[in-house]
């Protein structure tokens, strides 16, 4: 039994932190410190039945990505489930929970529809995923250098570019050059040439 397993490994492992002072006990379990008040907390465990939940692992980095993306973000409301757009009303389907999950259709004005989207928009500064640890903001771009040394992976050096740049790289030309006299020193007349 998967769960018996994952109870004794993780007990024993509990009881080596344990003996090799690596486990540290403040607040309110502070009287753990000592040996036999860790036992005593550490043998009715032994006694309840554990839930582990094991599911087969991901094939590939993209099929976690794409997991994650799926809760992460995703939007209030996807374009297939909007049925009809017409004389400023939205047709769209929603699902019922407090009738079996059954999905229906509603028709509300665009400035409903609108109204109740805008509902699911974060405020200014409320951010929807914080990441910690390595992935944390602070000195993030160090750490990262730090587990992809330690992981031979590459290291790619984040280009920046400038707006002009960057045009010039999607459209393939310079966008900022006169289409008359082909000068970069764009005005808002029109260039007349003899």
């Amino acid at each position: 039994m998967v769960s018996a397993k994952f109870r004794g490994k993780f007990l024993a492992l509990l009881k080596e932190a344990f003996s090799n002072g690596v486990l540290e006990f403040h607040g309110q379990i502070k009287h753990l410190e000592s040996l036999p008040e860790f036992e005593r907390f550490l043998t009715p465990l032994y006694q309840k039945d554990w839930v582990v939940y094991c599911k087969p692992p991901f094939k590939k980095s993209s099929a976690v990505v794409e997991y994650l993306g799926r809760y992460t973000h995703r939007v209030a409301i996807s374009n297939n489930r909007i049925i009809d757009i017409k004389d400023g009303n939205v047709t769209f389907k929603w699902r019922d929970y407090k009738d079996h999950n059954k999905w229906k259709v509603m028709t509300v004005t665009a400035e409903e529809f609108i109204r109740r989207f805008l509902l699911h928009v974060l405020p200014s500064g409320f951010t929807k995923i914080r990441h910690y640890g390595l992935l944390g903001n602070r000195n993030k771009t160090e750490k990262l250098k730090v587990c992809k040394n330690l992981t031979n992976t590459p290291i790619i050096e984040k280009v920046i570019l400038s707006t002009a740049q960057l045009i010039e790289k999607l459209i393939g030309k310079k966008a900022f050059l006169c289409p008359c006299c082909n000068s970069d020193k764009l005005v808002r007349y029109p260039c007349y040439l003899p």
